[in-house]
């Protein structure tokens, strides 16, 4: 294909099947809608605030500030509904789902690992991998609602997951070793410190507005400074960071991915122990059923 990487130790997104790249496109633009008009209606409550306070300051602008603070509580409560009814997360996470499903069972069929053994022949293990691809599609169906047209003349089973499966054991190891199992637990890692860095400041964040609102709250009975009200602003920064917290899970999430991290990195210890088929198959399996631990775990909390 041109302008694929041929390097033997990567295994890019479009050597994976088209309904990973299909669900993996469905998630990311659904999670970014979902976020978007997260953002805008938390927004609109910060804007709200700031509006309701300058209309107190300046009196003479009274009106046109009504106007502008209806328009965006129009804006925030149509948003509202909106996501009500379309419900952006709820394929976001079945999208995601199937995304994942699909890049586990592919590293399974390029590894020879169960259940797409080196014993069945090459027509027999891809009925298998086709089988079970229509079946993650068909227990997460209202996921495909999310799907494009973008993806639909790529392969299933693609040249480079034949070639990698008709391979050495060692190049199946290495290349597992290298675009999988390092590639994931560094994943993991990164977004465990991204998480926590992201969780630390937005509490800091919420303690500088909440000290603010008790600021303003002690200001408002000075008499020079009587009109200046700011107590309903900062309480509501304060507010839509909550909810973006709640959204985003910081910590919740920096711990998990760290853990997934380091279990990743007991199983790795053990790679030089691979000998044989079996090993391998072993090997795969339990790194996968690590990864979908995870996954499982990211579901439930969203859910």
């Amino acid at each position: 294909m041109p302008g694929q990487d041929t390097n033997p130790q990567i295994f890019a997104d479009a050597d994976f099947p088209a309904l990973f790249l299909a669900a993996d496109h469905a998630s990311r633009s659904t999670q970014r809608r979902y976020s978007a008009m997260t953002g805008v209606i938390l927004g609109g409550l910060v804007a709200g605030a700031a509006l309701s306070g300058l209309s107190r300051m300046f009196p003479d602008a009274a009106r046109g500030v009504a106007f502008a603070t209806a328009g965006i509580t129009s804006l925030s409560f149509m948003l509202t509904t909106i996501r009500w009814a379309l419900k952006p997360e709820k394929h976001w996470y079945a999208a995601r789902a199937v995304a994942e499903k699909v890049r586990s069972l592919t590293w399974l069929f390029v590894t020879d690992a169960d259940p797409y053994v080196p014993s069945l022949t090459g027509d027999e293990a891809s009925t298998q991998f086709l089988g079970d691809l229509r079946r993650t599609i068909q227990d997460q169906g209202h996921a495909a609602l999310g799907f494009g047209s973008e993806f639909t003349e790529h392969p299933q089973i693609t040249a480079r997951m034949r070639a990698i499966r008709a391979g050495s054991l060692e190049a199946r190891r290495d290349l597992y070793l290298t675009a999988r199992l390092r590639d994931q637990r560094r994943w993991y890692g990164s977004r465990a410190r991204r998480n926590q860095v992201a969780g630390t400041r937005s509490y800091i964040l919420i303690q500088f507005s909440q000290a603010g609102a008790l600021a303003s709250s002690v200001l408002l009975v000075s008499p020079y400074m009587s009109g200046w009200d700011f107590a309903g602003l900062f309480s509501a920064v304060a507010s839509a960071l909550i909810g973006w917290m709640h959204l985003r899970q910081y910590q919740e999430l920096a711990h998990a991915y760290a853990m997934a991290a380091l279990d990743l990195g007991l199983i790795e210890e053990r790679a030089s122990m691979i000998k044989t088929e079996t090993d391998l198959a072993a090997f795969v399996a339990e790194a996968e059923a690590a990864i979908g631990r995870e996954r499982t775990m990211w579901t439930a909390k969203r859910q």
